[in-house]
């Protein structure tokens, strides 16, 4: 149901009735591709062990298992080593302030691209909206649906994206009626919608990175006397915790994470024989509680590190969880993988004791003991746990993506860890440019104004730069010395001869001056006009 419930979620189409038709054919679309991926199993399994219904039950159980095992394992090994580590990183405050730092301006680069694809997807709504509101388009086909779009949009874009269009800084003409189908506006919606959930996304993130920067800064610049605090009022006793205690605990906690991520990526490589940790540590202890216990906290812990990486792996840029603010589409895409993941990662826990005998055994895993190939498969894909585990742990991620010309990006372009000169240099330079989105953020905050947005006409602009240069012009014919006056009374007016004699005694007076001479360009002095103001 949950990847129905996300494609129902995710389609453009503006009646439920619609969607969820569109829903089942996405779905039943992958179920098609599934279907031909299971006939090549079905084949090797047929040649194998022959066929028959339990055979047939085994392969699908098979497929589906060794398939969530592969991801969940790897997305533990990430885990096993991502969290102990940033807790290491979080103990202390420089290193921990320059951890976020180095996260702002590709997240400020990636809302703004956001933005600016919401705008576009904003301006065609706005253009539409005004379509509708003409009186031929009182019985429009999708006004309803025009109308809910314009009612999603936030207050605050709305009214400069209205202001754009009232100043014809934007072709409505590019929209026309016969544009409007239930096409385009089925992938304006779908558009309209992914690009809203993604800017929520971003500005939450930003926010709370953004909160942290801040607290982390004051704590630096505070003392017990003194507490200096920007964004939140912290009390002494808080201040305590964060400034002193917090760092500690961080640092005793990472050293613990090691310590159990070591017991449970040596129990994998070993699991089912006597040397997993994991096993002897539950058969020396004779207490059911304190076995519950421990068993419980490894199994809680293997399973916080699958979903801590879950949760921090970017797909597309598609998928976002926010605090109280995660859209339909992204919830139902985590849970989808959360339960899928689940069995296959119970099971392997209890593959961890020689001893299977369990609830989970005797309801789901004798379904899972495999044969032939899948048997392989489920023994030594845990052994290779160590591939993802040295990966990240060297950072091979991000040096691969740099080798084949896959960091296109600034910001990926080094990874937080590399210690190397280059790395270094390009890691200062973020931490600059963070500083001062942070700092104009802060101002923009602190003080709660923001500058009215000046609305510019192309049209009004130049009528009144024609006016202006008018006006300029009659001024200087008014002002000039040699202007001729015209008067109501004709006794006043010159004579034509006077004119006459005026104009002839200024063409007498200019041939008057001193003779022009031609200066030789080798004589001529070019200084002579350094001091003077020359327009181009």
């Amino acid at each position: 149901m949950l990847p129905l419930l996300q494609e129902f979620y995710k389609s453009g189409q503006f009646k439920s009735y619609n969607r969820f038709i569109e829903a089942i054919r996405k779905n039943f679309k992958f179920q098609m591709i599934i279907l031909g991926v299971s006939i090549l199993g079905l084949i090797y399994l047929t040649l194998e062990v022959g066929l028959s219904l339990n055979h047939l039950k085994l392969l699908i159980i098979a497929i589906s298992h060794i398939y969530g095992l592969i991801i969940v394992l790897w997305l533990m090994a990430h885990g096993l080593i991502n969290i102990a580590r940033n807790r290491w990183t979080f103990g202390n405050h420089m290193t921990k302030v320059n951890y976020y730092y180095l996260k702002v301006p590709k997240l400020v680069d990636n809302l703004e691209d956001c933005k600016i694809s919401f705008k576009e997807d904003i301006l065609k709504v706005l253009v539409l909206y005004n379509y509708i509101n003409n009186d031929e388009y009182n019985n429009f086909l999708f006004r309803d649906w025009i109308i809910d779009l314009h009612n999603k949009i936030p207050s605050e874009l709305k009214e400069l994206m209205e202001l754009q269009i009232n100043n014809n800084l934007y072709d409505s003409d590019l929209i026309t009626r016969n544009d409007i189908n239930n096409g385009f506006l089925k992938n304006l919606t779908s558009s309209f919608n992914m690009n809203y959930n993604k800017l929520i996304a971003y500005e939450s993130e930003f926010n709370v990175i953004f909160n942290e920067i801040i607290l982390l800064e004051d704590l630096s610049s505070s003392n017990m006397n003194a507490l200096n605090f920007r964004i939140e009022k912290v009390t002494k006793l808080r201040f305590i915790w964060l400034n002193y205690v917090k760092p500690i605990m961080n640092r005793f906690f990472s050293i613990i994470f090691f310590i159990i991520s070591f017991i449970i990526i040596e129990s994998e490589f070993f699991h089912s024989t006597r040397l997993s940790i994991i096993d002897r540590i539950y058969n020396k202890i004779n207490n059911n509680s304190l076995k519950f216990l421990i068993t419980f906290s490894i199994f809680a812990y293997m399973l916080i590190c699958s979903l801590n990486s879950l949760t921090q792996l970017k797909i597309f840029n598609m998928y976002h969880l926010v605090t109280h603010k995660s859209d339909p589409i992204s919830a139902c895409f985590y849970a989808t993988y959360i339960a899928r993941l689940t069995i296959p990662l119970s099971y392997n826990f209890i593959t961890l004791f020689i001893s299977r005998k369990s609830i989970f055994e005797d309801w789901f895993g004798k379904s899972i003991h495999l044969t032939g190939l899948f048997n392989l498969m489920n023994n030594w894909i845990p052994r290779l746990l160590f591939i993802p585990i040295i990966l990240t742990i060297f950072n091979v991620y991000d040096k691969i993506k740099r080798k084949l010309g896959l960091n296109n990006d600034f910001y990926d372009s080094f990874s937080f860890d590399d210690n190397n000169d280059d790395s270094t240099k390009r890691k200062d330079l973020i931490i600059v440019e963070a500083k001062r989105i942070i700092n104009r953020e802060v101002n923009k905050r602190l003080t709660n104004t923001v500058a009215p947005i000046r609305s510019y006409n192309l049209q009004s602009a130049a009528d009144m730069n024609y006016e202006t240069n008018r006006n300029n012009f009659e001024n200087s014919l008014i002002n000039s010395n040699n202007r001729i006056e015209f008067s109501d009374n004709i006794d006043s007016s010159p004579s034509i001869w006077a004119n006459i004699t005026n104009q002839f005694n200024t063409i007498k007076n200019q041939f008057s001056r001193s003779n022009y001479r031609d200066e030789p360009l080798e004589d001529f002095e070019y200084d002579d006009d350094a001091d003077h103001d020359l327009v181009i």
